[in-house]
């Protein structure tokens, strides 16, 4: 590979050569091994950067963004003679690519779940005591899933009234979406032992902290503590469904 820097795969993945050079390229990757890899190499890289992914604003535009500084910055490399740095800045873009997608971006999974995980707090009805008056703050940020908002709220409508099922409900569900799964499971479950009218929705939520972790036969377990005729059971089958 001692005759073809980075400089060359870039121009030749890029198809900037001439057919000549081109030619003469393909014949050298023919009989260099180290040559051949790299050029791969590249072309992996270049397939990460222009992935295909979720049509989001924000992502395109870093994506558009992004192209625009390799552009300026690939052409001043050439000024400059510099194929390493222009080799480089390409892993470099596209190691910003996948840490976006990893940080910003939940999987599939997380999207499915948060979609069978969705519900509103509603006929809170204020009669003058601080529990029913947390609630109802509660559900404002609960309602627009601003969960982190509405969680500290929760936490003192519980404190307010450790029997309130309702704030115990809700907290379990504010804090699963926030990812604090002892909370929520310790809220769930205290509302699931307590029979109320909301223990077949806390056994719901409870398979869905577990269906999070892909902990399948804890997920089914629970889905299969909520009788067939509960109104739950529609979302159940789906949840089932999924986890297979």
């Amino acid at each position: 590979m001692d005759s073809y820097d980075n400089e060359w795969i870039i121009r030749y993945v890029d198809g900037e050569l001439s057919p000549e050079e081109a030619g003469q390229f393909e014949a050298a990757m023919r009989t260099d091994t180290a040559l051949a890899t790299e050029v791969e190499r590249y072309r992996e890289l270049k397939a990460v950067l222009h992935e295909r992914l979720p049509g989001d604003p924000t992502l395109d535009a870093l994506k558009q963004r992004t192209a625009r500084l390799n552009e300026q910055f690939f052409q001043q490399t050439r000024i400059r003679k510099a194929p390493t740095l222009r080799f480089l800045s390409t892993v470099a873009a596209a190691a910003c690519i996948i840490a976006v997608i990893i940080i910003s971006w939940p999987s599939e999974t997380t999207r499915k779940l948060d979609q069978l995980g969705e519900t509103s707090m509603i006929g809170i009805t204020e009669r003058g005591n601080q529990t029913d008056t947390l609630l109802q703050k509660a559900s404002t940020f609960f309602n627009e899933k601003q969960f982190d908002k509405a969680l500290p709220i929760l936490n003192q409508a519980v404190i307010a009234d450790s029997s309130s099922q309702l704030a115990l409900f809700y907290r379990g569900v504010a804090a699963w979406h926030t990812g604090d799964l002892h909370v929520a499971r310790t809220s769930l479950r205290q509302v699931y032992d307590k029979g109320s009218v909301l223990q077949n929705q806390a056994a719901y939520y409870m398979a869905l902290t577990y269906a999070g972790e892909k902990n399948k036969t804890l997920a089914l377990e629970w889905l299969q503590k909520i009788p067939a005729t509960a109104p739950e059971h529609v979302k159940i089958i789906e949840l089932e469904d999924f986890l297979k």
